[in-house]
C-alpha cells in the first residue's frame, strides 16, 4: 500500500484484525502498526488523512512519543485516540495534537461511524455489498439491519425460507444471513438450496439465532456449508465481524460429502414414537377447541335478568333474579331509568346511552355489554338484548329485555383463550423441539455414510466414533423430551409416584453439579458451589437428581457467561436447597403462573423450550411434602428455593 488514507496504531491481535477489514469495507485505505515509532516514520513518509491509536500503546511506546507528536504537528494529520474514559487524563499528559477520542468499549460498526465523521466530506467511494438477511422474527430482522446501518451495506430482507430463497435468485447478495430457526425453511434447509444452485453455490451463508451455538450447532452449521454460526448478541460485534471475513474471503465452507441413510429401522422408530406424541398433541388441541366453543355458548345463552321500561310512566322494572345478581333488593333500587344510569360504570354510560338511542329512534338492534355496580361496590360484566313496542303512530311507548351476568364466564373464556394459546405455543415449540434433534440425527448419519464412502472405513472410525457419540446425544435428547411429555401427562392423574430411600442430598447435589460441568462450560457459566453439609433424607434420589439437574439448566439458560451459586442447608427437620444465578430474571408479573404447565417467563422465541420443567419439578417437590419458591430481580437475577422434609412425604411418615 503507497497511500495510504488511515493509519491504525494498535496492538496485533483478532480484534485489529476485524478493525482493519470495518474499515477496509468502506474503501478506505488501512495501514495497522503496533509500534509507536513505526508509526511516526510512516507519517512522515507518506500521506495520511487519519491515524487512529490505542491510549495503552501511546503509554507503553514512551520513545517515539516525540517522534509521533513532531510527525503530527508537521503533517497536520488529525489523531484520535482509542480510550476508556479513565485514560483520558494520561493521554492529555503527553500533550500530543489531540483532535478527539473514540471511547471505548468501541463496538466496529461505532469504529466505522467514528472515522466517518472525522473525514466529513471525504467519504470513500466503495462498492456496497448486497446482505440479505431472512429472519421470521421482525425484531430480531431490525436488529440485523441496525447492525450494518453503520456500515452502509445495502440490505434486503426477507421474512422465511422460500422468501429467502426467491429473493436470493433475482437479486444475487454478496451474503447471507439467515436465522437457524425459521418455519417452513429453516436456515440449514436454505444453506442447502442455495449451494445446490450453480449461482448461488458460492454465496457465503452465515446463521443466526438468539442462544450461543454449541458444538451441534456448529457441526450442523458446517456439514451444510454454512460460513459461520454466530449469537445475535447486542452490540452485534460477533456477527458483523464473521460477515466481514465472509465477505474477504468471497466463497463458501468446505461442505461435508451426503448420502442416504443407513439407519433406517432406527429411525423409523423414533419417528413412529414422534407420531404417537404428536397424535396426543392433536387430540389435546381438539379438546381445547372444544372447551373454547362451551365456553362461547355460555357467554352467549346466560341471560336470565328480566327488565321492563315503561316510557309513558317513567318506571323501570327489574326481575328479582337481576336485582340479585347486583345484591339490591325491591326497596334498595329506585326503579326509574336514572337508577339504572346511576349503576353502570361511567366508562360505559355514553356507550349505552348511545345504543338505546339508536334503538328507539332508528331501530338498529339493542345488544351491548357493559358494568353494573353490585351493591359491595365491586362491578358485574354483563350483556343485554332489548326491543321497544311502538304504538299506533310508530312512537315507542315500552321497551324490555334481558340482562345477562357473564362475569364467570368471561372469566372462563379468558382463560380459555390463554390456555389455547399457550397450547398454540406449546405445540410450535414441542414440534421445533422433537424436529431440532432428529434433523440432527439424520445429518450425523449422512455424514458418517459419506465418510464411510469417501474415506474408506479404516480412515473413518474417528469421524464415525464422533458422530456415534453426537447421535447418542440427540437420541437422550428426544428420550428426554418424551419423557417430560409422559410425566406431564401422568401427573394430571396424581402426584408422581416415589421410590423413597435414605438420601444423603449433599452427594446426589455434588454429582449433579460435576455432571453440568461441561454444559457449563459451553453456557460460559462457573458453578460454584457453597456450603454443602452432609443431608441425609427420606426421598426418591432420581426424582431429586430432576430437580436439581432442572434448576441447574435454568440458571445456565437464562444467565449465560455469569456464574451460577449452589448451597444446600439443614435445620431442624427440613433441607433448603438454593439454586442463584445472575441472569435476566423474572418479571414480578410472571412470578405467579411460573410453575404452572406451558408457563413461561420468557418469550418463546428467544428461549425455547416445552413450559414443562418448573411445572414437573413443582409437583416432584410437593410430592415430597416440600415445596419450592423464588425471588427474582428482572436485570439481576434469580434464586429457586427448594425445601424438603427429612423424614420424607407425610404419607410415609404415616
Amino acid at each position: 500500500m503507497t497511500k495510504p488514507s488511515l493509519l491504525l496504531i494498535e496492538e496485533a491481535s483478532v480484534a485489529r484484525e476485524l478493525q482493519v477489514l470495518a474499515l477496509e469495507s468502506q474503501g478506505w485505505q488501512v495501514v495497522a502498526l503496533a509500534d509507536v515509532g513505526a508509526a511516526a516514520s510512516l507519517l512522515q513518509a507518506q500521506p495520511v488523512l487519519l491515524v487512529v491509536a490505542a491510549a495503552g500503546l501511546l503509554a507503553a511506546g514512551q520513545e517515539g512519543l516525540a517522534a509521533l507528536r513532531r510527525a503530527l504537528e508537521t503533517t497536520a494529520v488529525g489523531l484520535y485516540v482509542l480510550a476508556f474514559p479513565a485514560e483520558e487524563e494520561v493521554v492529555r499528559r503527553h500533550s500530543l495534537p489531540l483532535t478527539g477520542f473514540l471511547w471505548r468499549p468501541l463496538s466496529l460498526s461505532g469504529l466505522v461511524e467514528g472515522v466517518r465523521q472525522a473525514l466529513p466530506g471525504l467519504e470513500a467511494q466503495a462498492p456496497r455489498p448486497l446482505v440479505l438477511v431472512a429472519d421470521d422474527d421482525p425484531v430480531s430482522r431490525k436488529l440485523l439491519q441496525l447492525f450494518l446501518v453503520p456500515l452502509r451495506f445495502q440490505v434486503v430482507s426477507a421474512s422465511d425460507g422460500p422468501q429467502a430463497l426467491d429473493v436470493a435468485r433475482r437479486r444475487r447478495p454478496d451474503v447471507v444471513l439467515a436465522d437457524a430457526l425459521m418455519p417452513r425453511m429453516d436456515g440449514y434447509k436454505l444453506c442447502l438450496a442455495l449451494r445446490q444452485d450453480p449461482r448461488l453455490g458460492r454465496v457465503p451463508v452465515i446463521l443466526t439465532h438468539a442462544l450461543a451455538p454449541d458444538e451441534l450447532d456448529l457441526r450442523m452449521a458446517q456439514n451444510v456449508g454454512a460460513n459461520g454460526f454466530v449469537r445475535r448478541a447486542q452490540d452485534g460485534d460477533e456477527l458483523v465481524g464473521t460477515l466481514l471475513r465472509a465477505l474477504e474471503a468471497g466463497g463458501p465452507a468446505p461442505l461435508v460429502p451426503t448420502g442416504e441413510l443407513s439407519t433406517e429401522d432406527h429411525l423409523y422408530r423414533v419417528v413412529r414414537q414422534l407420531e404417537r406424541r404428536v397424535g396426543l398433541l392433536e387430540h389435546a388441541e381438539r379438546g381445547a377447541r372444544e372447551s373454547e366453543e362451551r365456553f362461547r355458548r355460555v357467554v352467549n345463552g346466560s341471560y336470565d335478568g328480566i327488565w321492563d321500561w315503561d316510557l309513558r310512566r317513567g318506571s323501570l322494572y327489574w326481575s328479582p333474579r337481576l336485582l340479585e345478581m347486583l345484591g339490591l333488593t325491591p326497596e334498595s333500587f329506585a326503579g326509574t331509568y336514572e337508577a339504572f344510569v346511576e349503576l353502570l360504570h361511567p366508562e360505559d354510560r355514553a356507550a349505552v346511552l348511545a345504543a338505546l338511542t339508536e334503538h328507539l329512534e332508528r331501530g338498529v338492534p339493542y345488544d351491548v355489554a357493559f358494568r353494573l355496580r353490585h351493591a359491595t361496590g365491586g362491578y358485574r360484566s354483563c350483556v343485554s338484548r332489548g326491543r321497544a313496542s311502538l304504538d299506533g303512530q310508530g312512537q315507542p311507548v315500552r321497551m324490555s329485555g334481558i340482562i345477562g351476568d357473564v362475569t364467570e364466564q368471561l372469566r372462563l373464556y379468558r382463560e380459555a383463550r390463554e390456555a389455547v394459546r399457550a397450547r398454540d405455543d406449546f405445540l410450535s415449540v414441542a414440534a421445533h423441539e422433537l424436529r431440532t434433534p432428529l434433523a440432527a440425527l439424520r445429518l450425523r448419519v449422512q455424514g458418517a455414510q459419506g465418510a464411510l464412502r469417501v474415506l474408506g472405513v479404516a480412515q473413518a472410525v474417528p469421524r464415525l466414533e464422533r458422530a456415534l457419540e453426537a447421535a447418542d446425544r440427540q437420541v437422550q435428547r428426544m428420550s428426554d423430551l418424551v419423557e417430560s411429555l409422559l410425566d406431564v401427562s401422568q401427573f394430571q392423574g396424581g402426584p408422581p409416584h416415589l421410590h423413597l430411600d435414605v438420601v444423603d442430598l449433599s452427594s446426589l447435589v455434588r454429582d449433579v453439579v460435576a455432571r453440568s460441568e461441561s454444559a457449563a462450560a459451553r453456557a460460559g457459566c462457573e458453578l460454584v458451589l457453597g456450603p454443602m453439609s452432609p443431608t441425609r433424607g427420606r426421598w426418591d434420589g432420581t426424582r431429586l437428581r430432576q430437580v436439581v439437574a432442572h434448576l441447574l439448566s435454568n440458571a445456565m439458560k437464562f444467565g449465560p457467561g455469569k456464574p451460577v451459586e449452589v448451597a444446600l442447608a439443614h435445620e431442624d427437620s427440613t433441607a433448603t436447597l438454593w439454586v442463584k444465578d445472575h441472569g435476566i430474571g423474572i418479571a414480578p408479573e410472571r412470578v405467579e403462573g411460573l410453575f404452572r404447565r406451558f408457563e413461561r417467563a420468557v418469550p418463546v422465541r428467544h428461549y425455547g423450550g416445552l413450559g414443562l420443567g418448573l411445572y414437573r419439578l413443582r409437583r416432584i417437590v410437593e410430592a415430597h411434602g416440600g415445596e419450592v419458591s423464588v425471588d427474582s430481580t428482572p436485570g439481576e437475577g434469580s434464586t429457586f428455593r427448594v425445601r424438603l422434609p427429612l423424614d420424607g412425604p407425610p404419607t410415609a411418615r404415616a
